[in-house]
């Protein structure tokens, strides 16, 4: 790994793509590049795109299935680009791309650093790189004092949990816990009763002896403050109020864990907290990147900065080419979605004027362009929205067509049982669904992003052990699973964890699990019991 500098071409074409950059007025953070060559870019990958990571086999076994399929031909090496956000941000560039390919890469990486500077869900924070290298310094340094076996249990017990982790989710910990700093500062303090001061003609030791004593109330002020503290002490400082969704964080928060496991607990939070931003914002992400790429591209080939045009046509081709909606391409989906947005302000077709419009000449020649710029607008879409919304108001039925998001290959129709009657229209390869249905599908998978939806739902399940609940949506859970994964969050609870799925109740305690019938338990109803302070599950 090499700085940038070391490079006078790559240096001049970061150079020209900044330029660009602050010539459009982009709102980035400190961007650094760095050259990889074809192993350390592989190695980056395998460390969730950071630069280290705590010594460990698995990541060595990844490496050497990684290396075998590049060279047997199954895995390319070629990798587009790989940037971590932050202030600052680290933009990867593998030394075996041409010149114009890393000058994409670099347009690509600007998108991306403002999309996670000015989204809503923010995701751009301080030297979040740096305390991840810090992490990875403190998990070394305590593996020792852990034993190896301890370490790999712990390590393997943490990775098999990563994914129960949703620090965006409507139940995250914010909104599900109640801590005690909160109960104490709404606290009022408890008045001193005074009596009447008392006025002699002069000052002796008689004025002593006619002191008011200590008084009742004071003595109950001063109990009920030892009371206060023992109670503080007794407490465990905060109160699940709300579902939790976000199960790895509170794990993080509140699991008694030794301070080498609390880094590990920490680290793979760290690495693991930017995936639920991914996959609520991947098609904007993807679009607004591909969008000034292609704009700073066009700059650098007008200056010739950089030959290659008809190569960067073909790239943008392959990775821009459409697939249907179950297999969405965000790069396709969202730049061609930030287009169509962008001469929807133009023409000024976002205004309720237009939407009311009955005459269909006058809306298809429809040009009143508004107060603000199509780009202040594209702006505040970025700092509002989410690609639920995003698709909720701007993705039609016409754009579903016109976009290919319903089209699937006569092969794989066959596969997935398409029937005849659902089909619009066809040709020798392809055929085309209704697209009015495709939308709901689309926005479904935002509901629970084809993961099982689980809940922490008490904290003092069975003396102190946690208790789980699985929102059931149709999708069953693998029960060869269940067993493993209760025993590893029992190794980092320390306690018993329980888990409810239908009217099935899961426990895992002492190193065995036990499987019991309980009366049918909904999530709203959990919830409610809960915001009343009762215990979420009636058995």
């Amino acid at each position: 790994m090499r700085p940038i500098s070391t490079d006078k071409g790559l240096a001049f074409l970061e150079e020209r793509v900044l330029h660009y950059a602050n010539v459009y007025e982009r709102q980035l953070p400190e961007m650094r590049f760095f050259i990889l060559d074809e192993n350390e870019f592989a190695s980056l990958l395998s460390k969730h795109v950071y630069p280290t990571s705590p010594v460990n086999i698995w990541e060595g076994k990844e490496m050497v299935g990684r290396r075998l399929r590049v060279e047997s031909g199954q895995e390319t090496s070629l990798y587009y680009e790989v940037v971590q956000t932050g202030r600052p941000s680290y933009g990867y560039l593998n030394e075996t791309n041409s010149a114009m390919m890393q000058a994409s890469v670099m347009a690509h990486v600007v998108g991306h650093c403002e999309f996670s500077e000015l989204n809503v869900m923010h995701d751009s924070n301080d030297d979040r790189t740096e305390q991840v290298m810090h992490l990875v310094r403190q998990i070394d340094m305590g593996r020792k004092q852990m034993g190896e076996r301890n370490y790999k249990i712990f390590w393997n017990a943490c990775e098999s949990v990563s994914g129960l982790i949703h620090p965006n989710s409507q139940f995250n910990l914010e909104n599900s816990i109640e801590y005690d700093s909160k109960v104490n500062a709404a606290k009022k303090a408890i008045p001193v009763e005074s009596g009447p001061e008392l006025y002699l003609p002069y000052s002796s030791t008689l004025d002593t002896l006619l002191e008011k004593k200590e008084s009742e109330s004071t003595m109950r002020v001063h109990e009920e403050r030892r009371y206060e503290e023992r109670m503080t002490l007794d407490r465990k400082g905060y109160k699940l109020y709300a579902p939790c969704q976000d199960i790895l964080g509170f794990l993080r928060e509140f699991a008694p864990n030794s301070n080498p496991e609390q880094s590990i607990l920490e680290y793979m939070y760290a690495i693991n907290k930017n995936r639920d931003f991914i996959m609520r914002t991947q098609i904007m992400n993807e679009g607004w990147a591909m969008y000034w790429e292609k704009k700073i591209m066009h700059d650098l080939f007008r200056e010739k900065a950089c030959p290659g045009i008809i190569e960067y046509a073909k790239s943008v081709s392959g990775v821009c080419f459409p697939r249907p909606w179950f297999q969405r391409n965000p790069y396709h989906l969202g730049y061609h979605m930030w287009e169509h947005i962008e001469e929807l302000y133009e023409d000024g077709k976002v205004t309720l004027d237009y939407v009311e419009e009955i005459d269909l000449e006058t809306k298809r020649t429809w040009h009143k362009p508004i107060d603000k710029t199509p780009m202040q607008c594209m702006e505040h879409l970025v700092e509002s929205i989410t690609d639920y919304e995003f698709l909720r108001r701007f993705l039609s039925p016409e754009l579903i067509t016109k976009f290919h998001l319903n089209r699937i290959h006569k092969r794989q129709a066959q596969q997935l049982g398409i029937r005849a009657e659902d089909v619009m229209k066809e040709d020798p390869y392809y055929i085309w669904l209704e697209p009015e249905p495709i939308l709901d599908e689309m926005l479904n998978f935002f509901v629970h992003f084809h993961q099982p939806r689980i809940y922490l739902v008490d904290d003092d399940f069975m003396d102190g052990g946690l208790l789980l609940f699985h929102r059931n949506d149709g999708r069953k859970l693998r029960k060869d699973w269940i067993q493993p994964t209760l025993k590893n969050l029992n190794h980092i609870w320390k306690s018993s964890v329980s888990l409810v799925t239908d009217n099935i109740l899961y426990v895992y305690q002492s190193g065995a699990i036990k499987e019991s019938q309980i009366s049918e338990n909904t999530f709203e109803e959990i919830c409610e019991r809960m915001q009343s302070g009762e215990k979420a599950l009636r058995l």
